[in-house]
This record gives structure tokens, sequence and C-alpha cells, in this order.
């Protein structure tokens, strides 16, 4: 049978969108994540280590100044907890994000990241390949 989002989604860490860049850096960091789901007034939003390079270190903004609001990534693509493995594939496959949010009732219910995903198909890949080790072609 094959899983659902449910099934191999993980905890979603969620920070105020008023946080300093700074603070959230320091949260992703603690927490050995790469992205944080930012609340506002309308939703929220998401924050990545690639926004925090491209938008704040490039750029050269001060990250004790810049707020999470002002720099997440908004509106956010989500998916349902009962969505399949290889629907989830697919729109990792045909997008360039590599997280999704996934939505209960209007409510973030966890996150599923392209790691997830390969911690799926990895361990059946290595049993594909090892039954054919000793095949001679």
């Amino acid at each position: 049978m094959v899983k659902t989002a449910r099934e191999i989604m993980h905890q979603h860490t969620f920070v105020p969108g008023d946080m300093t860049v700074k603070e959230v850096s320091g949260i992703l960091n603690q927490k050995r994540i790469g992205s944080v789901l930012v609340k506002f007034d309308k939703g929220f939003g998401m924050l990545t280590e690639r926004d925090i390079i491209a938008k704040i270190i490039v750029e050269g903004k001060d990250p004790n100044k810049v707020l999470a609001r002002d720099i997440m990534v908004h509106p956010v693509v989500t998916i349902g907890p009962e969505v399949d493995l290889y629907h989830i594939s697919r729109l990792f496959n045909e997008n360039t994000f590599r997280r999704l949010p996934v939505v209960e009732k209007g409510e973030v219910i966890g996150i599923l990241t392209t790691r997830d995903i390969a911690k799926q198909f990895i361990p059946q890949l290595f049993k594909e390949t090892y039954h054919f080790k000793d095949f001679r072609f």
C-alpha cells in the first residue's frame, strides 16, 4: 500500500512574523532544521535557510533588523494528509520547492520535505539493487 503524507510527515516549527531573521537563524541552528513556518495575521508563510542567504547575506542586510515576515515566502503550496507518496513526489519534481506543509481542516499538522520522500524510496532501491547483484548479463 502506498504511504500518505500523514504517515511520512514530520513535526513543523512555527515562529512569529515579528521575530528577527537573526533569532530565526538561531532556531534553525538549534533544532538542526532548514525551514520554519512564519505566523502572521493572514495565515502563514515559510522561511528557509536559502531565503536567509539570498535575501539577507547576499544583499548585505542586517539580520538583527529584518523580520521573518519581511522575507518569508507567501503564499505557500500545501497538501492534505491523505495525499499519497507518488502524488507528493510528482509535486516536488514538477516544482522548485522542497518543502510542503501538510494542512488538515485549515490547520498545519506537519511538514514534508524531499528528504522525507527519499527516505521512503531509498530502502526499496537498495533492496531491488541487492536482489539483482548476482544477475549476470
